[in-house]
C-alpha cells in the first residue's frame, strides 16, 4: 500500500508508462482489478509519455494479461472472498470450537481471580 502511494504521488507529478505499470503492479497485488485495468487501458492507448516505447507497451501488455489470469482465478475461488489460507485457518478455528468447549482468551491467572473481582479496591 506504501509503494502504492509512492507511485500515485510520482505520476501526479511527472506521469510516465513506467511509474504506471509499477502502480498497476500495486493494483493488482492488491485485488483492485478494476483500476488496474483503467492505468493499462491509459498505457496502450498513448495516454502516457513513454507509452509508444516497445518495452513499456511489452510490460503493459505482460500485465493485462497477469490481471486477465488474477480475475479468472479469483472467479474460481471462494465467493466469500477470502484467501486459501483464511480459508483453512477459519475452517481449523471452527473445528476447534466443535471439539473443545469454550474456552476464554484471558489469562489462567484472571480467570482464577474473577470471582474475586467485586472485593478488589482500585
Amino acid at each position: 500500500m506504501a509503494a502504492e502511494a509512492v507511485y500515485h504521488k510520482a505520476q501526479s507529478f511527472d506521469p510516465d508508462a513506467n511509474k504506471a505499470c509499477n502502480l498497476c503492479l500495486c493494483l493488482i497485488k492488491q485485488t483492485r482489478y478494476a483500476e488496474a485495468k483503467s492505468v493499462i487501458d491509459d498505457i496502450l492507448q498513448g495516454k502516457l509519455l513513454g507509452s509508444d516505447e516497445p518495452k513499456s507497451r511489452n510490460r503493459a501488455q505482460e500485465l493485462l494479461r497477469e490481471l486477465e489470469t488474477c480475475q479468472s482465478s479469483s472467479m474460481f475461488s471462494e465467493p466469500s472472498g477470502l484467501s486459501l489460507e483464511d480459508a483453512f485457518v477459519e475452517g481449523l478455528d471452527q473445528l476447534m470450537s466443535q471439539w473443545t468447549p469454550y474456552r476464554s482468551r484471558r489469562l489462567p491467572i484472571f480467570e482464577e481471580i474473577s470471582p474475586f473481582m467485586d472485593q478488589l479496591a482500585c
